[in-house]
């Protein structure tokens, strides 16, 4: 089994008995939010879903992951239902076997999508060996259990600057796992958030706000100054620590 990232995008691979493209954060219906405060985009949400499909033909993967929050909005809501539905429209003609593991924002979820559409809980699931979870809350054991994790919820990105430069880089973040009373080596991977439009968690600007801060940073289970930090692209930019911004 192997998990590997596809370089150039916000999405894993893992590659064993089946291969899963896996994405997370996607947001559908986000413009809503935006439209609130005065911004106007066109809907993403196609554009979102064909991005999965074309990075799925180019590493061969039949089968997809969504490591939660599908949707933006909590609730139920008839513009987001038709954003899912247009999305899930979509992978059903590419994907062979669809998984959602239930993020912060994915509440109801079970009522939008159609049968064909596996929806999991949020303490996560384990495929081909790997521990999937979002990260709002506490994975369950056979997912802590699993030799690596892979969590999302973070929406993981660096800020690059210097006397001509200020941009925020989306990252992959590769973690070692500390559990209470256990010797065991495990490792971990944060997914930078699919949707580019959405805020981010900007990692070596100081402590990790907490909106996007779950149990598994809480309880120290992940140290992620430790951590290593990747660009996209597979740019490796060094361990966190090293990355901090003076404020």
């Amino acid at each position: 089994m192997q998990i590997r990232p596809v370089w150039g995008f916000p999405s894993l691979l893992i590659d064993g008995d089946e291969r899963y493209l896996l994405i997370a954060d996607l947001h559908l219906g986000f413009e809503e939010n935006l439209r609130k405060k005065g911004i106007y985009i066109p809907d993403q949400s196609r554009d979102l879903a064909m991005d999965a499909v074309n990075i799925a033909r180019s590493c061969d993967a039949k089968k997809l992951i969504v490591l939660g929050d599908l949707k933006e909005r909590i609730g139920s809501h008839k513009r987001t239902e038709e954003r899912i539905n247009q999305a899930i429209s979509l992978w059903l003609q590419f994907f062979d076997r669809i998984i959602v593991i239930k993020g912060n924002h994915d509440g109801l979820l079970e009522r939008m999508v159609p049968r064909e559409v596996e929806v999991v809980g949020s303490q996560g699931t384990v495929i081909e060996g790997v521990g999937l979870f979002h990260g709002h809350s506490w994975p369950s054991d056979d997912v802590l259990n699993s030799r690596y994790l892979i969590m999302a919820h973070l929406h993981p990105a660096v800020l690059m600057e210097d006397e001509n430069l200020r941009e925020l880089v989306r990252v992959f973040v590769f973690s070692r796992v500390k559990l209470h009373g256990r010797r065991e080596k495990k490792r971990a991977i944060i997914m930078p958030a699919f949707n580019k439009f959405l805020g981010s968690a900007l990692l070596n600007k100081g402590e990790v706000p907490k909106n996007y801060r779950g149990p598994i940073f809480s309880h120290g289970t992940i140290d992620l100054r430790e951590s290593d930090i990747f660009t996209l692209d597979g740019f490796y930019l060094g361990r966190l620590s090293d990355l901090y911004i003076q404020q």
